[in-house]
């Protein structure tokens, strides 16, 4: 009797064991490649010294050269697959399980008989809904762990929990856009009851949805920009800015009103004159940005799967 609770959600795991092994598969492929192409990476040597002298201008410690180049080979032609990878896998894992929870069970019929015996439709969705939500959540934060780690290796003298790079990429905020996502598809799935159209438009929203809130959250941290002081590897930068005598900041649009360019080609090598400042914000604002993202993330979710048991509640079974 002990194990009756556990047997409807065997059951779905059962259904979805095609989407469940194959994607899991690959999640751990990802991990293990992200591993391995940030362990070749480490191997190079291509270290904080070396990125510092190219960025300034310096004189390069012995053999960093040879090591950039190197470096960047491994980072053009296995990382960026890699990243490819660790940021598809998560998405389509999560739409395709999220539109098989109801839409494929509505669209062979299963639902009338699941509907006729069950005493709640919306235990009967909770059912279905806990399992895969732990497997898309399980598959995410792989990913996003390994997503760290690569970034890091790309990335000398980057700490990946004190960086705006690659925001919503990696860490736990991929693992919470592919858990909304495949909210969306539930939802779709639910009120359209075919797998395959319901796959087509449930991506649509979810990449319109997701860009949709990137770029209202980076309006957001826009609005919040200050004068970054000393520049940080994992800074967010938005804009150059010049400092006025009264202290008002002007951006190259109202610049010649202020400071004029000088008559001659070669007096532009020391214009504009007025100071110069730059506006973003501090990596070590990550974990703030981050919550804020998964928050809103949580909430949308929440919202689709609302709507989802709303439609489960009220739908005929087939």
């Amino acid at each position: 009797m002990t194990a009756m609770p556990f047997q409807p959600i065997g059951h779905t795991l059962r259904l979805h064991r095609f989407e469940t092994v194959a994607f899991g598969l690959l999640a751990v492929l990802g991990v293990i490649l992200a591993f391995l192409v940030a362990a070749r990476l480490d191997a190079v040597g291509y270290g904080v010294e070396c990125v510092l002298a190219m960025r300034e201008g310096g004189a390069s410690p012995r053999g960093c050269e040879l090591k950039a180049n190197e470096f960047y080979d491994i980072v053009s032609r296995e990382a960026g697959l890699v990243s490819a990878l660790l940021t598809f896998v998560p998405f389509v894992s999560a739409l395709l399980i999220g539109v098989a929870v109801v839409g494929r069970e509505i669209e062979r019929g299963t639902t009338r008989l699941a509907w006729a015996l069950t005493p709640s439709r919306l235990r009967w969705l909770a059912h279905r809904l806990a399992p895969v939500l732990v497997v898309v959540a399980v598959i995410g934060l792989l990913m996003g762990v390994a997503a760290d780690r690569l970034l890091a290796a790309t990335e000398p003298g980057m700490d990946p929990a004190n960086a705006l790079a690659q925001l919503g990429q990696r860490g736990p905020v991929l693992a919470a856009r592919a858990i909304f996502v495949m909210s969306i598809g539930v939802v779709v799935g639910a009120v359209m009851g075919r797998a395959l159209p319901a796959l087509v438009v449930a991506t649509v929203i979810a990449v319109v949805g997701i860009a949709g809130g990137s770029q209202v959250h980076d309006g957001i941290l826009r609005s919040e920009a200050t004068v970054i002081e000393q520049a940080g590897p994992g800074d967010r930068y938005f804009d150059q800015l010049f400092v006025l005598p009264g202290g008002r900041l002007v951006g190259w649009d109202e610049i010649e009103q202020h400071d004029p360019p000088p008559a001659t080609f070669e007096d532009t090598t020391v214009w504009p004159t007025l100071p110069q400042v730059t506006l973003g914000i501090s990596g070590t604002r990550y974990g703030d940005v981050q919550l804020r993202e998964i928050g809103a993330l949580a909430g949308g979710t929440l919202v689709a799967l609302l709507l989802t048991a709303l439609v489960v509640q009220r739908r005929r079974p087939g």
